[in-house]
C-alpha cells in the first residue's frame, strides 16, 4: 500500500485506463489525467459547498438537522459522481 503514496499503483489498480471492472470493484482502472483533473475538480466543489454549508449553522440548533442532511447529501453525490467517474 505505500506504493500509492510514491505516485505507483498497488495491486488493486490496474495501469490499464479501459480495464473492465465489476460493480464491486475488486480492481479499478487506471484514470486518463482528464479524469483524474476532474476527479480532483469534484472534490475541491465538494469542499466549497462543504464551506459554505458550515456557515449557515445557527447556535440554537434549528438548523442542525437540516444542515446534517445537506452534509449527508453533499456525501453521497461526491460519491456517486467519483463512481460514476472511475467505473
Amino acid at each position: 500500500m505505500a506504493d500509492v503514496f510514491e505516485g505507483k499503483p498497488d495491486g488493486r489498480q490496474s495501469s490499464d485506463v479501459a480495464h473492465k471492472v465489476s460493480r464491486f470493484r475488486p480492481t479499478y482502472r487506471a484514470l486518463s489525467d482528464s479524469e483524474k483533473k476532474l476527479h480532483d475538480d469534484i472534490k475541491a466543489k465538494a469542499v466549497e459547498l462543504e464551506d459554505l454549508l458550515g456557515s449557515m449553522t445557527r447556535g440554537d440548533g434549528t438548523r442542525a438537522r437540516y444542515h446534517a442532511l445537506a452534509m449527508t447529501s453533499l456525501e453521497e453525490a461526491v460519491m456517486w459522481g467519483v463512481k460514476a467517474l472511475t467505473s
